[in-house]
């Protein structure tokens, strides 16, 4: 028996299918720490490197947008690729060039060349997202692909955790350029990881010729369903409002409230706890209240704790207790609409598991991309932008989880309803 036994049932060639066994769903875990951990491991030195690179706060988030176009284009691809030559194939190629674009981004003497190398490198990093769930809905079964899920969206917090506290301690060690080359390190240990742990989820026999026609084909039939497109932009927009807040909170934290970059990094270990505990406590949620039910009851608390940091913002009222307990509160509830949007998007999926997944990401990267910069509109004084930033991202959320069920309901023959749930991939329906 080898390591891919042990992990998943299969063989890198793909001899017997894999099973989602929990050694498999914690390497995929381990994966989807890959972009927050790339992504966010230079925030705690956004201000330095904003002054060495002779730009503004704004400019450096640009860095952040450049990562998530990358990830949003290479989702396009990497899926397509994917749903031909395989998940693990892709997956190792993608890293390799996660790789090298690193290696690039640490050696950038400017700002404009650190932006070219951060697409790049999110283009690489792009298959952490849409094969780890192309590879969830290829072998997962029933219940066990919600609860996967909720896993895996809880298990993101890790990554922010790890990158806030690591790009901290190489800050005040060796300045902002060793934050870089740390980016490097991780992406060849994801690389090996990919290498030796990874089985192969999807036979030949399922597989699609790479066809640039067939492509765009099959992601039109995805986007002539109007709930997937709409349970897609539910989750694209949840995380467009978390993505306001990530790029923003390192100059509320030290800017706003006067925290060191210490405070700054318990403040952020408060939000990644939060993520994390939401997304596992879904699992069970979801499984016995249903996926729909908790998207709607996370959505309302998501709004209801934004909507209160709003107000206190805007009354100039903002201290770090009530910065923290909100956050953590908001941040938990959204954990669990990614979780549920996500099970609902590719829970109508049944054709291209691979083009499901890389459109419903491309889509969340490029929302994710365009409100990066929404935080410092304003300059570091205030924390208003990414309140109402946050907010109305998450208003919007509501408002496509909304028009979702509405199609559901009325879904064409051939499309799942309410009355007959949505067939998951490998079996099942969507609680």
């Amino acid at each position: 028996m080898g390591p891919f036994d042990r992990l998943g049932g299969g063989g890198a060639g793909g001899e017997s299918a894999p099973r989602l066994t929990p050694g498999l769903l914690v390497v995929l875990c381990v994966l989807m720490t890959l972009n927050p951990i790339v992504a966010n491991m230079y925030l705690p030195a956004l201000g330095i490197m904003a002054d060495d690179l002779g730009t503004n706060i704004v400019g450096i988030q640009l860095a952040l947008t450049a990562f998530f176009l990358g990830v949003a284009v290479g989702q396009l691809v990497v899926g397509a690729l994917s749903d031909s030559l395989g998940r693990r194939r892709v997956l190792v190629l993608s890293f390799v060039v996660l790789t090298a674009a690193s290696a690039f981004v640490a050696a950038a003497p400017t700002l404009e060349v650190m932006i070219l190398g951060r697409v790049l490198q999110g283009f690489g990093a792009a298959a952490s997202v849409v094969i780890v769930r192309a590879i969830v809905s290829d072998i997962g079964v029933g219940t066990q692909v919600s609860r996967a899920y909720s896993i895996l969206i809880g298990t993101l917090a890790v990554g922010p955790l790890l990158a806030s506290l690591s790009g901290t301690v190489l800050l005040q060690i060796s300045g902002w350029r060793a934050i870089l080359v740390g980016t490097v390190v991780a992406s060849v240990a994801y690389l090996v990881i990919a290498v030796v742990a990874i089985p192969e989820s999807l036979p030949a026999a399922r597989r699609a010729p790479f066809r640039l026609p067939s492509m765009i084909g099959s992601y039109g039939r995805l986007l002539r369903d109007p709930a997937y497109v709409a349970f897609a932009l539910t989750m694209a927009f949840v995380f467009a409002g978390l993505t306001v807040y990530v790029n923003a909170t390192s100059f509320v934290a030290q800017d706003v409230l006067g925290l060191s970059p210490w405070g700054f990094w318990l403040i952020f270990t408060a939000y990644g706890l939060s993520v994390f505990a939401g997304g596992w406590a879904n699992a069970p949620l979801s499984a016995r209240y249903g996926s729909r039910t908790m998207l709607a009851v996370d959505l309302a608390v998501a709004i209801i704790t934004t909507a209160a940091l709003v107000v206190i913002t805007w009354l100039g009222a903002l201290t770090v207790a009530t910065y923290a307990v909100l956050i953590v509160v908001c941040c938990a509830a959204v954990a669990g609409v990614m979780a549920n949007a996500t099970t609902l998007t590719l829970g109508r999926v049944s054709f291209a598991a691979g083009s499901g997944a890389a459109l419903m990401g491309c889509v969340q990267f490029a929302l994710g991309a365009l409100a990066a910069p929404i935080g410092g509109l304003a300059g570091p004084e205030t924390a208003l932008p990414m309140t109402l930033g946050m907010l109305g991202c998450f208003v919007l959320s509501l408002a496509a989880s909304v028009f979702g069920r509405h199609h559901e309901r009325r879904a064409p023959r051939g499309f799942p309803t309410d009355e007959n749930p949505p067939a998951l991939p490998g079996g099942g329906a969507a609680p």
